[in-house]
């Protein structure tokens, strides 16, 4: 019986396999986007923006009117020496920083309390960008609800100092440039507010430590030498909203590159901690 033979095909018996698909990275895009969608689908985050706006401005009207009230037994000093950008935008650098940070902490903070930040760090092992993520959305999302309220705010403060004639308009010098350094200023804060939560991971402590930084340090700065109180964060953030200069504050661009400083090293010491410890 004769045989067949058949030339050897080293390939013959080999069954194809598909090819292993890549594994995904995260992206930047996709860091930005899943922190866009955990900020904007929260009823607090609305609410915390709506109260922010609303407070500050009501605060900057009811100073304003008291200024204007007492206008009459002011000392020609403090007439000199009146602000009515500073004095319309007191609202924003005084309540309104403070509840806009505190929203930035809360990226943070709410994720520790409700143990979310695993499955976060779970799908997103990169936990430097994550923290980077939040705290560049959660400051876009700031900015153009500072300046509305910046806008509205000196708006409506003008037309309660115009009763005493002591109003500005959006084009006096250095106005516009207030308006603007004040929501980048805010913006600056809620960084802040970010790295603190990553820092201190609770809400109350975290709002606590940014309302005594920014609120306190203007009253407990006065206990501070004059060449380093300007430098302190609450009154850089009074710098960046006042345009009739007065010693003991820094220039409004000078300012914004302190608290450009301060978000600096607060989120970097952050990231550092959220790098090198358990969730």
């Amino acid at each position: 019986m004769s045989t067949t033979t058949y030339p050897f095909n080293p390939t013959h018996n080999i069954v194809p396999v598909s090819p292993v698909p890549p594994v995904r990275t995260a992206t930047v895009r996709r860091a930005l986007k899943t922190e866009w969608t955990k900020l904007r689908t929260l009823p607090s985050t609305w609410r915390t923006a709506v109260m922010a706006v609303t407070v500050s401005i009501a605060l900057g009207i009811v100073l304003c009117i008291s200024q204007a009230n007492g206008w009459a037994s002011m000392t020609p000093q403090q007439r000199h020496t009146f602000d009515p950008t500073s004095c319309s935008l007191a609202g924003i650098f005084l309540i309104g920083v403070v509840l806009l940070g505190a929203l930035g902490a809360r990226t943070v903070t709410s994720e520790y309390a409700t143990g979310m930040i695993r499955s976060t760090f779970t799908a997103m092992p990169t936990r430097r960008r994550v923290l980077a993520a939040k705290a560049a959305v959660t400051a876009a999302f700031v900015f153009p609800a500072a300046l509305l309220c910046a806008v509205l705010s000196f708006v409506l403060g003008q037309r309660v100092l115009a009763g005493k004639h002591l109003q500005v308009s959006l084009g006096h010098p250095g106005v516009l440039e207030a308006i603007v350094f004040a929501a980048v200023a805010v913006s600056l804060v809620v960084v802040i507010g970010v790295g603190l939560g990553a820092l201190i991971r609770h809400t109350a402590a975290t709002t606590t430590v940014l309302a005594v930084v920014i609120v306190g340090g203007l009253t407990l700065g006065q206990f501070v030498p004059a060449g380093l109180r300007q430098y302190l964060p609450g009154t850089a953030l009074q710098a960046t909203v006042t345009v009739n200069r007065s010693v003991g504050l820094l220039r409004p661009g000078t300012a914004i590159i302190v608290l450009g400083l301060y978000a600096a090293v607060i989120l970097v010491a952050a990231s550092i901690r959220m790098a090198h410890r358990d969730a």
